[in-house]
């Protein structure tokens, strides 16, 4: 986050005010900026806007009965511990062929991981030995699946703490499977994406635009998606990020980047 750029996460605060006409004009220009750069916080202001409308039709007429009953019925799931249990955010439909014979071998290392916390996908795509389950340290856990950490190339981001490993990389394509670390509170810098880029968190949780993500949870950013995505406070967030192209940093964090991508940072775990 800059002086006027806020984060994804100080946006959706931002919003009801936003709708009142009751932000200052700091936070109004900040808030106005931010949309025209993020698409995923568009999305989640039209759905914001169309909520009373929504809303309305639902208690109209007879809905108020479904309503009240759907209510009963999910707080009745919670006393009785039948509610959803792992990740609430899961691979699009086109990233399972990954684990197909030819498929993408990193993005099938992130699938695998994913299936370890996800018992509802395991059971769609079961397979002797393709569940990767993550222990109480997930990156020692991953150590057997990976290159030897003495082929990993450290990369420090900004000065905020974030790092990255590259733990294998394509120099043809620029694809690469990388192992990110971003301390709690902080916030990544800002970067757009000149591939598709496929992230699942390891452990600890993070905001990235609308969506909360904690362990086993994946997202996927198309070319062009600009982000900075904020760890929640308290423990560092993990996460396995697969490129098919490098990333770009914005302003002078896209100097200092290319610099440093050009020198290994020995970061211990």
């Amino acid at each position: 986050m800059t002086f006027l750029l806020p984060s994804c996460e100080r946006v959706t605060s931002l919003l009801t005010a936003y709708e009142e006409g009751a932000l200052g004009p700091l936070d109004w220009l900040g808030l106005k900026l931010h949309l025209a750069l993020c698409p995923p916080c568009q999305t989640f202001l039209d759905s914001f806007e169309r909520t009373p409308l929504l809303l309305s039709r639902a208690w109209s007429g007879d809905a108020g009965t479904a309503a009240e009953l759907a209510l009963s019925g999910a707080l009745a799931a919670l006393r009785e511990g039948r509610a959803p249990q792992g990740p609430q955010h899961h691979p699009e439909p086109e990233a399972w062929s990954a684990l197909e014979p030819g498929g993408d071998p990193l993005l099938a290392i992130l699938l695998r991981v994913h299936l370890g916390h996800c018992a509802a996908c395991l059971a769609d795509h079961p397979g002797e030995g393709l569940a990767i389950p993550l222990a109480q340290d997930p990156v020692e856990a991953l150590r057997p699946h990976l290159p030897p950490d003495t082929q990993w190339r450290w990369v420090r981001h900004g000065l905020g703490g974030a790092r990255v490993a590259i733990l294998q990389e394509d120099p043809a394509t620029g694809a690469s499977l990388n192992l990110a670390c971003l301390p709690g509170g902080r916030t990544t810098p800002f970067h757009s994406h000149t591939g598709t880029e496929r992230a699942l968190v390891l452990c600890g949780a993070l905001q990235d635009g609308p969506a909360h993500l904690r362990a086993g949870d994946w997202i996927t950013h198309g070319s062009g998606h600009l982000h900075g995505p904020t760890a929640d406070p308290g423990c560092e967030c993990w996460a396995l990020i697969a490129l098919e192209r490098p990333v770009q940093f914005k302003g002078w964090r896209g100097v200092a980047e290319w610099f440093a991508s050009r020198s290994s940072v020995p970061t211990p775990r």
